[in-house]
């Protein structure tokens, strides 16, 4: 008994053992699709199969969360010490696999109930549904049907707001946020508790208002305030409570990343900083997330089909490793860009277009908002036409005898069907121009920030004149 009793503890995820067990666990689904990712300091964290699985900065699963696995089915049993169903019936003189209404009765009089009984609706569990990781240390917020979680690779607790189905969350230095379907929830700490404590820090959830449409995707701005995005457009709640609607647009993923905030709307790309309203940056690539990239050249990675980098939400370069494949979401761990694709967790280098470009150092505190006065730089008139315009080729003739001259016109219309019509390759050109003003954007924003003077804006000039000669 003391054996069953320490497998079964093991088994649920209880106690000491089991968290020592699970430190050394091996990737417990390695074939299920990873639904979302995350990163924090030195592991990533994916939810896939019902599990929330840890790995380290080399893709090795450290442990996973067990405890939101449906519990096994049980059929209901007598009381230890009771009479065997099989003598109640013979000592009511009937047969022991009577089934009638008399054998019933017979059993229930015994306290064993009725001898045909259906099977219990199973129990589905716990259903973890969004993941986010804490930015300073390697720790991860799990909504879960039922609840918040937090988790790391020794295991997972409950953390609150149980019986609560929760569709969302989101968390920043002592800040997190959930969302179920028409309630917001806030939990303020101190951040060096919130990162290492064992407990809950005293803190708790409290509402902080109420939701009117379903949550697509929750964030937390650079003050603190919660960012909520729905099918009707994208809110703003307060630390003191209130709530403005900023954006009348659907609106299904949102990231802040080095204080702007930038969401993927049904007609494009909005952004905005502190102060300043969202504004329409560029198309919206064809991508379902976002997340914060490693350096200002990729402050954004968008995930969907294919990756797509940008550093202002206007101008987006795709990766080539992934063109036309599907990717559920992106995290950055060190100098790695981690990918949830279909075939499992895919590790990519840094990208080719933004090679040379500055750190997170070049953005300084207090930089300058996006500047949308430029438009988006257009290579679409590189491209090969859809329509086929012929070629036209124009032949003049003449023809002179003793009976009669004559004039001979002939127009050759040759249309260059298929790729066979493409003389020059324009992708070269393509990439080079984006690459180009991708690092002539960088250099603006870092003149503007610098300390103004006739050197400074005389550069200034500069950049912005070669930024205009590319478009």
């Amino acid at each position: 008994m003391r054996a069953q009793r320490l497998m079964l503890l093991i088994a649920l995820g209880c106690g000491p053992a089991a968290r020592a067990a699970t430190r050394a666990a091996v990737d417990p689904l390695p074939g299920r699709r990873i639904d979302r990712l995350v990163a924090g300091p030195t592991r990533l964290f994916a939810l896939r199969g019902g599990e929330v699985v840890t790995f380290d900065g080399g893709g090795q699963a450290l442990g996973h969360c067990g405890g939101f696995a449906a519990p096994p089915e049980r059929d209901a049993r007598a009381a230890i010490g009771a009479p065997d169903a099989e003598e109640v019936l013979r000592s009511a003189g009937l047969p022991d696999d009577d089934s009638t209404p008399d054998a019933d009765d017979a059993l229930a009089d015994e306290g064993l109930g009725p001898r045909r009984r259906t099977r219990p609706v199973p129990d589905v569990g716990i259903v973890p549904r969004a993941l986010t990781a804490m930015p300073t240390a390697d720790r991860v917020w799990i909504a879960t049907s039922s609840g918040i979680f937090r988790g790391d690779e020794t295991g997972c607790a409950p953390m609150g707001l149980g019986g609560r189905d929760l569709l969302a969350v989101a968390a920043a230095d002592g800040v997190v946020i959930a969302a179920s379907e028409d309630l917001l929830f806030r939990r303020d700490t101190d951040p060096d508790d919130d990162d290492h404590d064992d407990g809950d820090g005293g803190a708790t959830f409290t509402v902080v208002g109420g939701l009117p449409s379903r949550p697509r995707a929750l964030a937390v701005g650079a003050d603190g305030e919660a960012i909520v995005a729905d099918d009707d457009g994208v809110s703003v709640v307060g630390p003191d409570n209130t709530s403005t609607r900023i954006l009348d647009r659907p609106t299904d993923a949102i990231a802040v990343c080095d204080g702007v905030a930038a969401v993927l709307a049904s007609d494009g790309v909005y952004a905005w900083s502190r102060g300043a309203p969202p504004a329409r940056v560029g198309d919206r690539p064809p991508a379902r997330t976002l997340s914060c990239g490693p350096t200002i050249g990729e402050r954004w990675i968008a995930t969907g089909v294919g990756v797509w980098s940008s550093s202002d939400g206007a101008t987006w370069v795709e990766r080539t490793e992934m063109l036309g494949r599907s990717v559920a979401d992106a995290a950055i761990l060190g100098d790695r860009l981690w990918l949830a694709a279909d075939e499992g967790l895919i590790a990519l280098g840094a990208s080719p277009a933004v090679a040379g470009a500055p750190g997170p150092a070049a953005w300084r505190a207090g930089g300058t908002p996006l500047d949308p006065a430029l438009p988006a730089l257009a290579t679409r008139r590189l491209l090969t036409p859809t329509i086929p315009w012929p070629w036209v080729t124009a032949a003049f003739g003449t023809e002179r005898t003793p009976d009669r001259h004559a004039w001979t016109a002939m127009v050759l219309l040759t249309f260059p069907f298929g790729r066979g019509g493409r003389r020059v390759d324009p992708t070269p050109l393509a990439n080079e121009m984006v690459r180009r003003d991708l690092a002539l954007a960088i250099e603006q924003m870092d003149l503007r920030a610098a300390p103004p003077g006739e050197e400074t804006d005389a550069r200034l000039a500069a950049v912005q004149e070669e930024r205009e000669a590319l478009r």
